[in-house]
């Protein structure tokens, strides 16, 4: 049963980026990104630090004002994978999908403040003997830089905080603070 869930999740991924980036790059509105950072991984286990990274894409499938839709693949894991010669022999991780509605705000001339809610499924690999798939909600908030000038194709530069917490299986949460920057073609 739980290889059918994960098969019809990435199933289900892989039509959302299909359906997604043809009309949004017909809209000119498809960006790509990336995030990398520290915080906390958590679940069956106290919270340890960690460092989260994200790649992402985003676009507007058609909504009406600024809400475009977010893709990503999230990738927390124990901060001891940075030290040298770390004496763990096991590395907790998560990693797993989130689809978020963002909103986009700008504030005075290149200051903006995004917002996002969505979907996550994360895979919780906080122990070595687990290995479950947990679904629940991801929050996010980051200000940032816009500096397109009223372009459709530029980058814009932020710094953000991600919180995502599941409610099945583990309970498998995280926090992220983090450097974000993405392009729009």
């Amino acid at each position: 049963m739980k290889k059918y869930i994960t098969f019809s999740t990435c199933l289900f991924t892989l039509l959302l980026i299909a359906a997604l980036v043809p009309d949004s790059m017909a809209q000119n509105n498809f960006g790509v990104g990336i995030n990398a950072g520290g915080g906390t991984i958590g679940g069956n286990l106290p919270s340890v630090g960690s460092f989260n990274t994200s790649f992402f894409i985003e676009g507007n499938p058609g909504f009406k004002g600024n809400v475009i839709l977010r893709l990503s693949f999230d990738y927390a894991v124990n901060i001891d994978v940075l030290l040298p010669k770390s004496p763990n022999r096991y590395i907790p991780y998560l990693k797993g999908f989130s689809l978020k509605g963002i909103m986009s705000q700008t504030l005075s001339g290149q200051l903006y403040v995004e917002e996002g809610i969505g979907i996550i499924m994360l895979n919780d690999r906080t122990f070595s003997s687990l290995n479950e798939w947990d679904s629940g909600l991801t929050f996010s908030i980051l200000p940032g830089f816009d500096f397109r000038n009223n372009d459709e194709q530029g980058i814009k530069i932020g710094v953000g905080t991600e919180y995502g917490l599941t409610f099945t299986n583990t309970s498998v949460r995280f926090l992220s603070v983090h450097l974000q920057t993405e392009y729009y073609f």
